[in-house]
């Protein structure tokens, strides 16, 4: 393993003596299908309620996470992934959340210094976006700034979740089973840009979408990697999520506590990734810097 992923042996060592391809196959199994029960009895119950059955426009607001209720349910939701991940590691590898998230004290250190180095960027390269006509508000500043308590603690649940998952469990795990980086670093972050995945969409933009989640997977991966916590990745992922979900969001999923609202209208967004390639690359030098690796 190479010098400067030195860290990263250290949180494979958790793994050391549990470390095998079944109990891989076991916990990934156990977060599928186990989200897959969990979710669906709670949508079964709430889709039969009598508020529900009596309107049923409010399952559409769901689906695509249109309202600020819909959004906060649909964040919520990610917490069944944390739950499930860390009663299965525990179980198999006898291994706790401090484990996968790394040095407490590191990783809150490294969460809030990178936070800091990217609002800048990100403030930058946003905000000039939201006095383009296209941009469309959809809620007054004082109404959106009173739903901001309630959804910045569920964003960081679900990017919290995602990163146990990715770069918490199973890149640890599989660190523990190959030396190689185009292992442990490569298919934890391919599976995390397959989930970004829609069927929905024509094939050529959904895997453009996949490209560019799995380089975000790889950017995360590498300072995981160097820094031996996910502080960084916390980071990363919470500010790009919150820009992405709050501020300015596209209006085909989770737009519903955005204070603009971007139309797509049905087109694909292929004439982004030049914009997000910079950005990516922009973002991983910045938290390098932040961490100084």
């Amino acid at each position: 393993m190479p010098d400067r992923y030195a860290p990263m042996q250290m949180r494979a060592a958790a793994f050391t003596g549990t470390a095998n391809w079944v109990y891989l196959g076991i916990v990934m199994a156990i977060l599928w299908y186990g989200f897959q029960i969990v979710f669906f009895s709670i949508y079964a119950m709430w889709a039969q309620s009598p508020n529900i059955v009596s309107n049923p426009a409010v399952i559409d607001e769901f689906t695509y996470a249109s309202t600020p209720a819909a959004v906060r349910w649909t964040l919520a939701t990610f917490a069944i992934y944390t739950g499930l991940l860390l009663t299965a590691s525990r179980a198999i590898h006898g291994i706790a959340l401090r484990q996968l998230i790394g040095p407490l004290a590191t990783a809150w250190a490294e969460f809030w210094r990178v936070s800091l180095y990217l609002l800048p960027i990100y403030a930058l390269l946003i905000l000039p976006s939201l006095f383009e006509p296209e941009a469309e508000q959809q809620f007054d500043f004082v109404r959106w700034l009173l739903l901001l308590p309630a959804i910045l603690p569920l964003i960081f649940v679900q990017i919290s979740a995602e990163e146990l998952v990715f770069r918490g469990y199973l890149q640890s795990h599989f660190a523990a089973l190959s030396r190689h980086p185009i292992i442990w670093m490569g298919i934890p972050s391919f599976l995390f840009g397959l989930i970004h995945y829609d069927p929905l969409t024509v094939p050529y933009s959904a895997w453009a979408y996949v490209v560019w989640a799995t380089c975000l997977g790889l950017v995360c991966a590498d300072l995981t990697a160097r820094s031996g916590t996910l502080g960084p990745a916390f980071a990363i992922h919470f500010i790009n999520n919150v820009g992405a979900m709050v501020i300015l969001a596209a209006d085909t999923w989770l737009y519903g506590a955005a204070l603009f609202v971007w139309p797509m209208y049905g087109l694909a967004w292929e004439p982004w990734i030049p914009f997000e390639a910079l950005m990516l690359i922009t973002v991983w030098l910045c938290a390098r810097l932040a961490i100084r690796r």
